[in-house]
């Protein structure tokens, strides 16, 4: 099973039979049978009939619509939900337990601050010129580290939210110095991103969230309650929880791509402050994230069934 990128003007998208049929200029370009087919990424303005989303639905295949103006996303089709709503019933009773949120958000800006930290330390093993603002950085998330792992103490959610902050700046002091000073990456930034790293890194959130969105549905969660980030209206706050221990696979990867020059300052150009990434360089970047995000999907739900067990537990115990 793989994942269908639509990325063209003037592409139709129509049901034939058990395919997807591709039409440009209404002319017919091919098909895409549907059991070969998971996801379907569109970007920008792709038409399609409206019983295909019947047909996706049906066959458990996701859809994700991506801006055309922008790496955010517009619509998404998840999946079908699991069927054990015992699993929600314990999670919404799970949301109202600030000591079980804090456990779990603990370990989750633990994994989240080792991942960003063992990005450092392979970067600064090729990158003896930056032995000092890497190692800073490194000292730095060490320490937090440490904090976390003091089992005597008892953090609440502010807290700990205070220490992934603390650890996010310094991560991206050491890591924005990693790329080439003509790409204007001083630090992350997100509407609009103002240069091609905060570009890419806002693709691959993007992409790597509907992931976790899916993965909640799968195991049968509502994606719209988190533990760490509170519910906000139009949030999927619990895939933001998800995505977070694997953001910086994503920065890894980011690095990956720039580093060994498969994106290039070509591949993006400046629209009154907005950094935009052409038709090539998606075409790259697509590539690189299918190639790699197979691990991180089994992760997400991993996780997210982790996370069912215990809100059924909750529930039974109730």
């Amino acid at each position: 099973m793989g994942s269908l990128y639509l990325d063209r003007k003037n592409l139709a998208l129509k049901l034939d039979g058990q395919a997807l049929a591709l039409y440009e200029n209404d002319e017919k370009k091919g098909t895409v049978p549907l059991h070969l087919i998971d996801r379907v990424i569109l970007r920008g303005n792709v038409q399609l009939e409206s019983r295909i989303l019947g047909a996706l639905t049906e066959r458990n295949i996701g859809l994700l619509v991506l801006s055309g103006r922008n790496t955010e996303a517009t619509a998404m089709l998840a999946s079908r939900s699991h069927s054990d709503a015992l699993r929600r019933l314990g999670q919404y009773q799970a949301g109202l337990d600030e000591a079980g949120r804090c456990e779990l958000a603990r370990w989750l800006v633990l994994v989240k601050v080792r991942g960003q930290q063992r990005t450092l330390k392979q970067a600064l093993a090729g990158r003896a010129d930056l032995r000092y603002p890497l190692t800073t950085a490194i000292e730095r998330m060490t320490r937090i580290i440490g904090q976390l792992r003091e089992d005597s103490v008892g953090f609440s959610l502010e807290q700990l939210r205070g220490l992934e902050g603390a650890a996010a700046a310094a991560f991206f002091a050491g890591y924005t110095q990693l790329f080439a000073a003509s790409l204007n990456f001083s630090g992350r930034y997100k509407r609009p991103p103002p240069d091609p790293v905060n570009v890419c890194l806002s693709l691959g959130y993007t992409l790597l969230h509907y992931d976790a969105v899916r993965a909640c549905h799968i195991v049968g969660l509502d994606p719209m309650l988190g533990f760490f980030h509170d519910p906000h209206f139009g949030r999927e706050s619990l895939a933001c929880d998800l995505m977070e221990p694997l953001r910086p696979l994503v920065d890894q990867w980011v690095w990956g791509l720039f580093r060994e020059r498969q994106l290039r300052p070509e591949h993006f150009s400046d629209d009154n402050g907005r950094c935009q990434m052409n038709k090539a360089g998606r075409q790259v970047f697509y590539g690189f994230y299918e190639s790699h995000a197979a691990a991180a999907r089994r992760l997400l739900r991993r996780y997210g069934y982790a996370l069912a067990k215990r809100y059924k537990a909750v529930y039974e115990a109730s």
